[in-house]
């Protein structure tokens, strides 16, 4: 039996938690660093910023049936397949990083251009954009590298890693945003190429820890060796994943070409809320995670009942602890935005996002956990199918009618997600409770 499975959720969700959280606070880093510059320049990074984590949310699909997969080979305590999916993941994953990199490379205007980006914006954020793809070769190596120190129990070990991959970006980025030393202020060019190097440092760290700490050697050959068996396993529950990932990417495309429809100004406040929205996420994010290992090597054991009972109870602390943090943000947003930018006009469109938040966030707190919790058991196709019903059929008309039609800007974009959230989540909850998820466990037995 894996010692994980009876690992408690405050344990392993904690240094998550940190993670995520540093793992987010670089691209806010960025965005706060350079609002401090220019708010035209905020406005030119915000299209750049969301193809970069769309991009990241695309990775993240393998790491997910990695994760899994692994988790519940460990939990039928059968190591020597869990080895050969790691390698299998690393290398999948890290083929799907340099071909986005060339896309963006080559195509970076043309999305630009896709998502309403004014045109005297184009050019600062074409030069943010294909230097920051770079940063997506060692991004999906790392994320890989991440998820397998989680689910061995290593959480703490891939926080500290992330701690001094943002430490370092914190440090580069003044240096080459303001000029020290002597250097010239190199802009968003600079800052994309200090968010390169820490990424790159984050996954030289990793694979060293990978091989010292749990003592797996990766050997080169065996990334690009694809098992059939195992590679299927990965995309039983990777591929839904990307599903949904690329719905969610699709959808929200569309959702900034709406939002670069109103303006300059509305541009910069997503950029600013979305940056802030993830913060509120994290704590959802983090427990959902941890319960995600856990849930995993329990299924893997058959031990179904205490993976059910296990969902349960981590949903519930994800949304008491959801609703204490955004109550928390709903109170401070007069000064978050104003530590963020001192133009009236965001502040004001911004405020309502907060208030919005109040019931938007503690919804999605159970969407995300039940998903992956769903997943976690090996029934990935479920939340797939509801994604692309309710972002497209429910979020998607909602966000434009309110938004464009009705002339409600932003608020009525961000309205669409609270539609979709509440709908879907209340769905994947549903089926969570139904149990019908305990049928879908991997073939992982000995």
């Amino acid at each position: 039996m894996s010692r994980v499975a009876d690992t408690s959720l405050f344990s392993i969700s904690w240094p998550i938690f940190i993670d995520v959280f540093l793992h987010f606070l670089t691209l806010l880093i960025n965005t706060y660093m350079v609002s401090h510059v220019s708010s035209s320049l905020v406005a030119a990074m915000v299209a750049g910023n969301h193809i970069f984590d769309l991009c990241i949310t695309l990775f993240s699909f393998i790491s997910v049936g990695c994760s899994v997969v692994i988790a519940q080979y460990l939990g039928a305590r059968n190591t020597t397949i869990a080895n050969k999916a790691i390698h299998i993941s690393i290398g999948f994953n890290m083929l799907l990083g340099i071909s986005l990199a060339i896309l963006l490379f080559f195509g970076g205007n043309i999305l630009l251009k896709s998502m309403n980006t004014p045109e005297h914006l184009l050019e600062d954020g074409f030069n943010y954009l294909h230097i920051l793809g770079i940063c997506l070769i060692p991004e999906a190596t790392s994320l890989i590298l991440a998820a397998v120190l989680r689910v061995y129990g290593k959480v703490k070990t891939a926080m500290y890693v992330t701690l001094i991959v943002n430490m370092l970006t914190i440090i580069i980025n003044t240096i080459v945003l303001y000029g020290l030393f002597g250097l010239p202020k190199y802009g968003l060019v600079g800052v994309a190429w200090s968010t390169v190097f820490g990424r790159v440092i984050g996954v030289i760290l990793l694979s060293y820890l990978l091989m010292r700490g749990l003592k797996i050697k990766l050997k080169i050959p065996q990334l690009f060796k694809w098992e059939r068996s195992i590679l299927s396993k990965i995309l039983h529950i990777g591929l839904p994943a990307a599903g949904e990932n690329l719905a969610w990417i699709g959808h929200f495309i569309v959702l900034i070409s709406f939002i670069g429809l109103m303006g300059e100004t509305a541009l910069a406040t997503q950029a600013i809320y979305f940056q802030i929205s993830l913060l509120m996420m994290l704590f959802g994010i983090s427990i959902s995670i941890g319960n995600e290992i856990l849930v995993g090597h329990l299924v893997g054991a058959k031990r179904f009942e205490d993976a059910y009972n296990r969902g349960i109870s981590s949903l519930k602390f994800a949304i008491i602890v959801t609703v204490v943090v955004v109550f928390i943000f709903y109170f401070l947003s007069n000064i978050l935005m104003n530590s963020f930018t001192d133009n009236v006009d965001i502040i004001k469109m911004a405020l309502p996002l907060f208030t919005l938040a109040l019931i938007l966030e503690p919804i999605r707190s159970i969407n995300i956990v039940m998903v992956n919790a769903l997943r976690a058991s090996g029934d990935a196709r479920f939340p797939l199918i509801t994604a692309i019903i309710f972002m497209w059929g429910v979020c998607v008309p909602i966000a434009w009618f309110l938004g464009i039609k009705c002339e409600m800007g932003l608020l009525g974009v961000w309205i669409g997600f609270v539609c979709d959230e509440s709908l879907r989540g209340a769905a994947n909850a549903y089926r969570w409770k139904s149990k019908k998820w305990q049928a879908k466990r991997l073939n992982v037995d000995i």
